[in-house]
């Protein structure tokens, strides 16, 4: 009975720690640099940054400051949520 207890306590904490960890970002969903419109890895390893909960792709690191600059204008390439 003991051991019982012992276990259900540390499942019970165990699922306490997942439910705080944060949701993971929305998935990018396109092959292509929401900047460029290059097809992501042409130009090397893909950049991916996670921007108020949603994976955005680009094809390299400078396209982030275009981004940056009118992020409204990019994220309308994406389909809604």
């Amino acid at each position: 009975m003991r051991t019982f207890l012992i276990l259900t306590l540390l499942l019970a904490g165990a699922a306490l720690r997942a439910s705080d960890l944060p949701d993971a970002a929305v998935p990018y969903p396109l092959q292509t640099c929401i900047v460029s419109g290059d097809k992501l890895g042409e130009m090397g390893k893909p950049v991916m940054i996670d921007y108020k909960g949603r994976q955005i792709g680009f094809c390299c690191k400078s396209c982030i400051g275009d981004f940056e600059k009118d992020p409204a204008k990019y994220l309308a390439k994406l389909p809604a949520k």
